[in-house]
């Protein structure tokens, strides 16, 4: 899902485990924003096609919830994180947060299936391992010709990609740009509180920094990151 504010000509598209989930509450409760689209959009076997919450922009030209030109009349923004940071915390979004997702059939884990897989995966192993293991589908999308990527495909065709590190003052700068005026501040919604710290380098081992490194190299050097 993208979040569009009309009276601003605003599209924020919602990159995971960036902080979205608080700048679309954000968006839509004091900028008029609404969901782009309403509800996840369905492939015909009941799996998610289009996510409610994290489409991107190409998908939402695809479907036609979004027309060239009023594309290209939005200020488009989304936002990254440090590809080894963001690994942490889905890594114990999946082995505790959205656990008990797993029990409710109508979930939208159990409408993606191959997360659904992760989840289970990372419920049973050690970080070491479920790094282990997600870095080995990266390198071999590599190795098959595709360049694998956590954030291109939301910051594809954007005109502001925002630092999940600096997301208030990037946030500011959009709004401002956009037109905005009132300055609120983000609220904190849907925090990861089963982490256990917040320096995401005391998770890792020698090995799964190295296998990081490799896999999402294109991410690290295209955004400005480092261990």
């Amino acid at each position: 899902m993208a979040i569009i504010c009309r009276k601003y000509n605003l599209l924020f598209i919602m990159t995971p485990r960036t902080a979205c989930t608080a700048i679309g509450e954000l968006l839509c409760t004091h900028y008029d924003g609404e969901f782009l689209p309403s509800e996840d959009i369905l492939a015909p076997d009941g799996r998610i096609a289009i996510q409610k919450k994290h489409s991107t922009l190409q998908e939402l030209l695809q479907q036609k919830l979004l027309s060239a030109e009023d594309a290209k009349s939005l200020l488009k923004i989304a936002s990254v994180r440090n590809p080894f940071d963001t690994l942490v915390s889905l890594y114990f979004k999946q082995r505790y947060k959205y656990q008990p997702l797993l029990t409710d059939p109508n979930s939208w884990v159990n409408r993606s299936p191959a997360y659904a897989k992760n989840m289970r995966y990372a419920r049973t192993h050690s970080f070491d391992a479920w790094v282990l293991r997600k870095c080995v589908k990266q390198l071999a999308k590599r190795a098959r010709g595709t360049p694998p990527s956590m954030f291109h495909d939301y910051t594809n065709g954007t005109d502001v990609v925002m630092r999940y590190e600096t997301i208030n003052q990037d946030l500011r700068k959009a709004l401002t740009k956009a037109g905005v005026q009132k300055n609120i501040p983000i609220p904190d919604t849907n925090r990861t509180d089963e982490r256990p710290a917040d320096d995401y380098r005391s998770f890792y081992s020698k090995h799964a920094k190295l296998l990081v490194s490799l896999a999402y190299s294109q991410d690290l050097q295209k955004y400005g990151y480092s261990f």
